[in-house]
């Protein structure tokens, strides 16, 4: 489940401002919290630089006793801004300008506590990376990651 997806579904004219993640984080959290309670495994994807949608995350996780597994993608501030670049077109994020885009990605609060990925490595490496994460069994203990980077 993409983050994006449900703003802009529910929010289709929104400026993508942080008022109008937190409607998207909570459909999108619904949506799982229904999907784990009937054992349905659940991926998703966005950013969480805000604990209130990390701790969110984790009393799902805890609620449906359904273990939490975390890969964090980091890449460098000119890829990023490339990527964002690309993707202004289809993405109303007004407030991601160059020097936004930079900024978020040197001060994220990156938790590093499950795995940390080049998020400009070759797919193929990447998705074996994370395949052996996800079969080592070590999923994330319960209330560290929420607080991360405060």
């Amino acid at each position: 489940m993409e983050m994006d997806y449900f703003r802009q579904r529910l929010l289709p004219d929104a400026a993508h401002t942080r008022q109008d993640r937190m409607v998207a984080y909570r459909a999108m959290h619904l949506a799982a919290e229904l999907l784990l309670a009937r054992s349905i495994g659940v991926i998703l994807n966005a950013g969480y630089s805000h604990a209130c949608d990390r701790r969110e995350v984790e009393q799902i996780a805890e609620r449906t006793s359904t273990p939490l597994y975390l890969v964090e993608f980091q890449i460098s501030p000119e890829a990023a801004i490339e990527r964002s670049r690309r993707r202004r077109a289809q993405h109303p994020g007004l407030d991601l300008t160059d020097e936004r885009v930079r900024t978020l990605v040197l001060e994220f609060p990156y938790f590093r506590g499950g795995l940390l990925v080049d998020g400009q490595a070759p797919a193929d490496e990447t998705l074996a990376r994370i395949q052996n994460y996800l079969c080592s069994g070590t999923p994330l203990a319960p209330g560290l990651w929420p607080e991360a980077g405060l």
